[in-house]
């Protein structure tokens, strides 16, 4: 039988998120205010494209400060998406959980040591259900995962864990 499970993750904005958010709608603002300008002179076509790019432009690049993330389950693989917008989907990784080496409590204070190909972290900063995950994946070295699983998919992934870690997995 096979296992799916999956479990979508909303990550918070930030100060330094909310005030790039704020500098993008100013700078629109300015540029709008320049194609009104524009608009009274014989380069008002030019102006009303500028009005409207910058508030489209302004919509799209704040719009990539909704961002989500995916963990996916599927028969022992696990597929971590992020997702921008609900509209774009980038696959972050893809590994095994038979080739997981290190599953502890993420303390975001403590410093973590290792040579990694990638570091990924898939859920929000300070989240106290994080936890921290080394997996080696083939040809791509060891990546380092942060993520908060809720109870349904720690379930799920302690049946494909290696047995030196799942008897003290998300504990």
């Amino acid at each position: 039988m096979d296992t799916f499970y999956e479990q979508i993750i909303s990550v918070k904005k930030t100060g330094k998120s909310w005030a790039a958010i704020i500098g993008i709608w100013l700078l629109a603002l300015v540029v709008m205010a320049i194609s009104f300008l524009l608009m009274g002179t014989m380069l008002s076509f030019i102006g009303v494209f500028l009005f409207a790019g910058a508030i489209y432009g302004a919509y799209k690049w704040t719009s990539r400060f909704s961002v989500e993330y995916e963990y996916i389950i599927t028969n022992g693989t696990v597929d971590i998406d992020k997702i921008m917008a609900k509209s774009m989907r980038k696959r972050m990784t893809s590994f095994e959980l038979s080739d997981v080496s290190r599953l502890e409590k993420y303390n975001p204070s403590a410093q973590i040591n290792g040579n990694f190909s990638a570091k990924i972290i898939a859920c929000n900063q300070n989240d106290p259900n994080a936890y921290l995950m080394v997996a080696s994946r083939q040809n791509n070295g060891d990546v380092l995962i942060v993520m908060s699983p809720n109870d349904r998919m720690k379930s799920a992934m302690v049946k494909f864990l290696p047995k030196y870690i799942a008897n003290s997995a998300f504990k």
